[in-house]
């Protein structure tokens, strides 16, 4: 059955993804970002019931971990309120909405963490997603939550670009090896996602298979860029943050077919 799906952050880094794979299916894609709808407010939850979708993929998000913990009302504002008037509506028009969530509502202290796994976030974004999953699932029936890790992808500011620049620019650099997780490619998760709908309801768990550290994420980055820069392994406590991370992200994947490998993906992007 076509299907008419309203992706909300459009114009992200997933967001971007989605809506292209989308449009190459028989289904109708309404891209939304933060021009065509504030999900902070409610009043402009009527805009959602005029278009009348089929399912919701609500891709907006406050993201920057660090800034969180001195913006908390603000990330609250996106993350939970923004959630849940989301639900609200999709609550209303009798619709699913696919919720992508992150490894940040576990804390890291697990080398792998199963869908069902207690949630324990340590810093004020993983808090935020944890509440607005928590909102999802006590008032919706139809609902879809994604948790994924370690995005890149051709269309928003990530670790491979990052790199990259810093490849450029110095002889030498340091890269934390004692935080460990599951690089995933948006193109291959934005395609998991639209296969997602139809599978039952529920929590997943959707990464690229494989797992590193960011040093050794790195690493893999200059062998296929042949740059010279030298990377040093360094510990997490060499460079304090205001936010905490957790030692191991990985998100065990126990309900659907396994991605490629991150270096297989790496490697599509790399030739983008």
């Amino acid at each position: 059955m076509r299907m008419k799906i309203l992706i909300i952050g459009s114009k992200g880094m997933l967001g971007t993804d989605i809506v292209s794979e989308i449009s190459k299916t028989e289904n109708e894609v309404i891209g939304w970002d933060i021009s065509d709808i504030d999900i902070t407010k409610e009043e402009d939850m009527s805009k959602i019931e005029k278009e009348s979708p089929s399912i919701i993929i609500n891709c907006a998000a406050y993201t920057d971990v660090d800034k969180a913990e001195e913006e908390r009302e603000r990330c609250c504002s996106i993350n939970v309120t923004g959630v849940k008037n989301l639900v609200d509506i999709c609550k209303k028009l009798n619709i699913p909405l696919i919720q992508i969530s992150t490894d940040y509502v576990f804390n890291g202290e697990k080398e792998g963490y199963d869908e069902d796994n207690k949630k324990n976030p340590i810093n004020s974004y993983g808090q935020t997603k944890a509440e607005g999953e928590d909102l999802i699932i006590d008032n919706l029936k139809k609902y879809y939550i994604i948790r994924t890790a370690w995005l890149f992808g051709k269309n928003g500011k990530n670790f491979v670009e990052t790199m990259l620049k810093l490849f450029k620019e110095k002889e030498e650099i340091k890269v934390v090896d004692d935080q460990v997780g599951c690089p995933t490619y948006t193109k291959d998760l934005a395609k998991a996602i639209i296969n997602l709908i139809e599978k039952d309801y529920g929590i997943y768990h959707i990464t690229n298979s494989g797992k590193c550290s960011w040093f050794e994420f790195a690493e893999e980055i200059k062998r296929l860029t042949t740059s010279n820069c030298i990377i040093h392994p360094c510990k997490t406590k060499e460079f304090p943050r205001p936010a905490k991370r957790p030692k191991f992200s990985i998100l065990n994947n126990n309900k659907i077919e396994n991605l490629q490998d991150w270096k297989d993906s790496l490697q599509e992007y790399l030739k983008i």
